[in-house]
């Protein structure tokens, strides 16, 4: 029952080029959705005509349904799939939604129902026209009455789901543990053959290092993604200063998490951190020469999405690795376990168990698998190592 304002129903049925979107509303005609409908019939956009849903010509629908294109009708060949099978469509779904409950009988006279509906202009056949419009009508009234999704679904779903029109979902880091492949070799020619080499896999993260992006630039990080869409890529910045101008740089190169060093001022930090967060990257801090990181996190009011214990390539042959690591539950519990731990600098296979015992949640690797004769085998040892299943990338989703 809808007692006032509106509710929201949208789905997506059928192929290209007949494919069928639709966007509706349905409420209560003295509340909003009456308002809207009442303004769109009178007030059309140009090429956007509204009509409304009839059954047969001089037969309209109860509800009464407004139909609105979402493409521009330009001829009149789309002009005739708009006052023939979609029209017919939507109107066929909402009296059959009446006949079947979805929409309650007594409620008919009170509400209004408008449909927003995409027709491709280079849909020809009227049969999958009329029967995808049906459908997607039909789904979207009932997801609406459902008020479908609930925000748990969508929650659940943020992180797995794909867009049907880009191909690929992005991976915001969800289920650790990842392999982090630093490419810190400032040879494009040979970065893109690591980058061809290297298995496809949920578990795989890139990192453009600090010496790739200084010759290049952090446009660098574009051109990896060009290669690897579906790849999480790694802008390592180790920023010292104007935080959020460098993030946002990274940011819109399509860097999917950006590094800033923990040597920076801490105002410096929590405006990388702020602005990260705007563009819709993860930040991470370095902490490269950090001598107390948990000190470091513990003053700071924002903290970053992944910290990265880090030794330098210089030093790798004096130290051991597990004295760089720190205690890394006790990061994990000052930022109340929503950090990821990174830990880089001499990782080897040999190291990954304990490494992930430790809590390490991504393994930063470089030259273990940049040099050497086999990219891809040294790649699939550690990733086998560390108990990675391989995931495909994409996903039917069936749920109504």
């Amino acid at each position: 029952m809808i007692s006032g304002g509106f509710l929201v129903g949208e789905a997506l049925v059928g192929e290209e080029p007949e494919i069928a979107h639709i966007d509706l509303i349905i409420g209560n005609k003295r509340d909003a959705a009456g308002l809207a409908f009442a303004t769109s019939f009178a007030q059309p956009r140009q090429g956007h005509t509204p009509i409304l849903a009839v059954v047969r010509p001089n037969l309209p629908v109860k509800p009464s349904t407004l139909l609105v294109p979402k493409v521009s009708i330009r001829n009149l060949q789309d002009a005739e799939k708009i006052f023939g099978p979609a029209q017919s469509a939507v109107a066929k779904a909402v009296v059959d939604a009446v006949e079947e409950g979805i929409i309650p009988r007594a409620e008919v006279e009170e509400l209004v129902v408008i449909v927003s509906a995409f027709i491709h202009p280079r849909g020809k056949d009227y049969q999958r026209i009329y029967r995808y419009n049906y459908a997607a009508t039909k789904l979207a009234l009932t997801r609406a009455m459902q008020q479908f999704p609930c925000i748990d679904k969508i929650l659940e779903e943020k992180d797995k789901s794909i867009h049907a029109m880009i191909g690929f979902r992005m991976n915001n880091l969800k289920k650790p543990p990842y392999l982090e492949v630093a490419l810190d070799i400032p040879d494009w020619r040979r970065v893109e053959g690591i980058i061809r080499a290297l298995p496809r896999t949920d578990a795989l993260i890139i990192e453009a290092g600090t010496p790739l992006i200084k010759r290049y630039g952090v446009e660098v990080v574009q051109k990896i993604h060009q290669l690897r869409p579906e790849t999480v890529v790694v802008a390592d910045l180790k920023t010292l200063d104007t935080g959020n101008l460098e993030a946002r740089m990274a940011g819109d190169a399509t860097a999917d998490v950006v590094g800033f060093s923990g040597l920076a001022p801490l105002e410096t930090m929590e405006k990388f951190i702020e602005e990260c967060k705007k563009v819709g990257a993860l930040s991470l801090m370095d902490t490269l020469n950090v001598h107390e990181p948990l000190e470091v996190l513990t003053k700071l009011p924002v903290k970053p999405d992944i910290i990265e214990l880090h030794r330098a390539i210089d030093i790798e042959k004096t130290q051991n690795l597990e004295s760089e690591w720190g205690d890394i539950k006790l990061i994990k519990q000052v930022c109340e376990n929503k950090i990821l731990v990174a830990v880089a600098g001499g990782v080897r296979v040999s190291k990954v168990e304990k490494a992930l015992n430790a809590g390490a949640d991504i393994l930063v690797v470089g030259r273990a698998i940049t040099v050497a004769k086999d990219v891809n085998g040294a790649a699939r040892a550690f990733l086998q190592k560390m108990g990675v299943e391989e995931v495909d990338q994409f996903r039917i989703m069936t749920d109504f």
